[in-house]
């Protein structure tokens, strides 16, 4: 459902200057005087204009320029407000305001926004038209610019122009990658700042492909039922950013309980967790596994359900009437890709694969289910995504029997079995 206070009334009383408040006067008056307070936070000195040249090299493609200033401020400045740097609120009281980006580079220190400012600077060196970028965060309430006050937009972002179009980066966001932004600020109306003239866009989602939840299990099923074999779960996009600000200021005990409640009814050994703390590279599971009684024995038969990563899960939407519209945080897809090795004497008997479910251009669900070249294997693929090309993530209620077939179907579909048969002559 949409947060708390898009959906219950509230209250918001402030002081206002004796202006004009309309707010198409309010938000230009607003982007203006921003714009001239944030002049100084991003000039280009000596430092900068050097460091922008080093970093960009020879390239001259203008999205390649940007991804090298990206990767130097990532590379470079240390976010002082991360878990991972275990700095404590006295430490950091402690340290000087970058009062330029000259002072973070030097420093090679800063909050999110230092390094935020400081990636405008060296776009600015190396060329381009940067601007700093406002909006509201919606995973607290959706914005209304009608109303004519600041009180729920911030400083997020750097629009840079390229082309004739403006795009926004946030480098000082510690697990963001190039070309996203948090998911809490796509989809949303955005100021971009300027002393002459402020424009508003609206920022784009990323693409199901950016956000993956890609899942490959090779295993080995027993006689008994008993599924045995090898896990890997890697997150990317604003699944790993999610997931990595959930555990990155754990110690490893902490994050290996985190895994173990997730998956619930598993037997885990040699647990490897990777990248927790990595800004740009996925965050990575792995273990080995026993299911006990993963497989259902009925005489010489065996009922195995293939969709192992969706074992247990309950329907996604299991009422039949909705009161609340359906909200959804950012677009996302998942990978799945299993391999089964099957009993000796145990073959196929008459399984069917299960079916793909179709939800327009916005939803796709795609599984497959086959058998290796020798018969002793089975493979299972499964992919999903949502919200492909989504011009809105906020569905209304009169959409929701539409988005809970959808969901039933791939319900329905994850949730069959494969029947095998034990050859006669086979113990």
């Amino acid at each position: 459902m949409p947060p708390e206070y898009a959906v219950r009334p509230w209250l918001l009383v402030y002081y206002a200057p004796d202006a004009d408040s309309r707010p198409e006067v309010f938000w230009k008056n607003y982007g203006r005087s921003v714009a001239a307070q944030m002049k100084p936070a991003m000039k280009v000195n000596s430092d900068v204009q050097k460091a922008a040249a080093e970093a960009i090299g020879t390239e001259k493609e203008p999205t390649e320029k940007l991804l090298k200033l990206y990767t130097f401020v990532r590379s470079r400045i240390r976010r002082y407000t991360d878990d991972a740097l275990k700095m404590t609120p006295e430490q950091i009281a402690k340290l000087k305001d970058n009062a330029t980006p000259g002072d973070t580079l030097k420093r090679g220190i800063g909050n999110s926004h230092d390094m935020n400012l400081l990636f405008g600077a060296l776009a600015i060196a190396a060329g381009f038209e940067a601007r700093v970028a406002f909006a509201s965060d919606r995973s607290d309430t959706f914005f209304d610019r009608s109303l004519a006050n600041n009180y729920s937009v911030d400083p997020v972002a750097i629009a840079v122009k390229v082309g004739t179009d403006w795009r926004l980066f946030s480098p000082g966001e510690s697990y963001v990658s190039f070309g996203m932004l948090p998911w809490q600020y796509e989809g949303q109306e955005t100021l971009i700042a300027d002393e002459k003239e402020p424009v508003w866009i609206n920022s784009q989602y990323s693409d199901p492909s950016k956000s993956v939840q890609k899942r490959t299990g090779k295993f080995k099923l027993g006689t008994d039922g008993t599924l045995e074999g090898d896990i890997r779960v890697e997150f990317t996009g604003h699944f790993g950013e999610d997931e990595k600000e959930l555990v990155d200021a754990m110690v490893a005990a902490e994050r290996e309980q985190v895994l173990k409640n997730r998956f619930g009814g598993i037997d885990m050994t040699d647990i490897r967790i990777e990248n927790a703390t990595d800004p740009d590279k996925p965050l990575t599971y792995s273990f080995h596994a026993v299911v006990h009684g993963y497989a259902q024995l009925t005489g010489r038969r065996v009922l195995l359900k293939p969709a192992f990563f969706q074992r247990g899960l309950a329907e996604r939407f299991s009422t039949g009437e909705r009161t609340q519209m359906v909200y959804f945080h950012f677009p996302w897809s998942e990978e799945d890709n299993i391999e089964i090795a099957l009993p000796p004497g145990y073959q196929l008997d008459n399984a069917q694969s299960p079916q793909p479910v179709v939800g327009g251009n916005l939803a796709r669900y795609e599984p497959l289910a086959s058998i290796s070249a020798d018969g002793h294997t089975l493979i299972y693929k499964r992919s999903i995504y949502f919200g492909k090309d989504a011009k809105g993530l906020l569905f209304p209620v009169s959409d929701y029997p539409t988005i809970k077939a959808f969901f039933d179907a791939v319900y329905k579909q994850d949730d069959q079995a494969i029947a095998l048969l034990q050859s006669s002559g086979a113990n």
